[in-house]
């Protein structure tokens, strides 16, 4: 009797087993496909579009950000209490200015 009892244990846990990894086989196959089709969606409604072109780290938690929203740049202050407008740029080559960047420091000349 004990060895039909062991067959039924293991049989059981084996059954447990394969029934998880569905499961969690099934959860990670909807997260993706929301992650693919529902959240990009998100961005492509309506004609604002922002992209975040570059950014410079002051310390762990600040930093300077240029961001494009529908072909204009913008440079924005991050903190974690506050986002500050800092500027709007222009076209640099077409006004003629030139940035010079030296590791991280940037000069911007006329």
């Amino acid at each position: 009797m004990d060895g039909m009892f062991e067959l039924n244990l293991i049989s059981t846990g084996l059954k447990t087993m394969a029934m998880l990894f569905l499961v969690l086989g099934l959860l990670v196959l909807v997260l993706y496909v929301m992650k693919r089709f529902l959240f990009l969606r998100r961005g492509v409604e309506g004609n604002l579009f922002i992209k975040v072109v570059s950014s410079l780290h002051l310390s762990p938690k600040e930093r300077i950000e240029v961001i494009e929203i529908s072909g204009e740049k913008i440079v924005l202050g991050i903190t974690p209490g506050n986002i500050s407008f800092l500027t709007k740029l222009s076209d640099l080559h077409g006004e003629g200015q030139e940035i010079h960047g030296k590791g991280k420091d940037h000069e911007l000349k006329e």
